[in-house]
């Protein structure tokens, strides 16, 4: 966005840090390069998934473009003991109960983190009634953490009825532990319901439930078949947004329920378990804490193209260029439950 803009919306965002809840409104994408695979159809349960994924490249907020320049490598999900330890997953289809575009996810960690707009998950951080999940955070983190650039953003998107969007948290991770653990957060972020166009749309679409908590390889239990004008729409979280300076080490950032508070201290983000901060009664209805929707385009990292620099080739050479570029885009993947 507009470099006066993103200073503005740091200033605006002071007056919600200090009363320690999130941001209310951000920057929407309006458009987006995507990219787009295709592997072997498989069939498993009596359905075909095509094996196809969409990816998101590169987009544009705020009158600006930004690209990815790298990802996350390791997500944690962290559940609330107790409850239903559900999982459900939205799939894009060709038609009403028709064939599944992505690949066939069987786990929830797959769903969440894949680049992936043909997939995501529906109600995630929704406590009571049904279609919930009983999770309180998701982490998605880099090991041994980095440098966060000038023009650095995070983008996210819900699965919603074009443009209407829902609601939720977000906050970058600035420590762990000697497990690997966040146990530093920056300011806690996030959204009201919000209107950004659909970057891209299901015709069609199916959500799956699951009663095994992240274990989605089984039948699913029950099935909502739906026709509908939906897709992902999505806004981006800049450093201001997190009162955090560019150059400060992140180690990746955490999603949240949008009823998540920090009682004016970030410290008491790290326990997931306290339900004085991480409510246990969230619930799924739209335009709730729990009803956000999140496209499968979780974990990745992006950056304001105006900002980007690349190598000089009388530096690095050709290889050294393409060295660089791909240990942006190489993913380590260790998928993480916690109970």
């Amino acid at each position: 966005m507009n470099r006066r803009l993103v200073h503005l919306a740091g200033l605006t965002a002071a007056l919600f840090w200090a009363a320690g809840t999130p941001l209310q409104a951000q920057t929407a994408i309006t458009s987006a390069v995507l990219s787009s695979t295709d592997g072997a159809d498989e069939i498993v349960n009596g359905r075909t998934y095509l094996n196809q994924t969409l990816s998101l490249d590169r987009f544009d907020a705020g009158g600006n473009t930004f690209a990815l320049s790298g990802s996350a490598d390791t997500i944690h999900i962290r559940r609330t003991v107790g409850g239903l330890n559900r999982a459900h997953i939205w799939y894009d289809t060709t038609s009403d109960a028709g064939d599944r575009y992505s690949s066939y996810i069987n786990n929830l960690e797959d769903a969440i983190f894949a680049n992936n707009l043909h997939v995501g998950t529906h109600n995630l951080f929704a406590n009571t009634a049904n279609s919930v999940a009983n999770i309180e955070r998701v982490d998605l983190m880099v090991t041994g953490g980095f440098a966060a650039p000038e023009g650095f953003v995070i983008p996210v998107f819900d699965f919603g009825t074009n443009p209407a969007h829902e609601s939720f948290s977000i906050a970058l991770i600035t420590g762990v532990d000697g497990a690997g653990d966040p146990n530093a957060f920056s300011t806690l972020a996030g959204t009201a319901p919000f209107n950004a166009p659909n970057i891209h749309t299901h015709d069609s679409f199916s959500i799956e439930r699951f009663a095994a908590g992240n274990d989605t390889s089984g039948t699913p239990y029950s099935i909502f078949n739906t026709t509908s004008d939906q897709g992902p729409g999505g806004v981006i979280f800049t450093l201001d947004d997190f009162n955090v300076s560019a150059g400060s080490t992140i180690y990746g950032y955490s999603l949240f329920g949008y009823d998540v508070t920090t009682g004016g201290d970030t410290d008491n983000l790290i326990d997931w378990t306290n339900s004085t901060y991480y409510p246990t009664n969230t619930p799924e209805s739209n335009n709730t804490a729990g009803g956000f929707d999140f496209a499968g385009v979780n974990g990745i990292f992006f950056q304001d193209v105006a900002f980007a620099v690349v190598p000089e080739p009388s530096v690095y050479g050709i290889g050294g260029i393409l060295v660089v570029v791909l240990s942006l885009f190489r993913r380590r993947r260790r998928a993480s439950f916690a109970a």
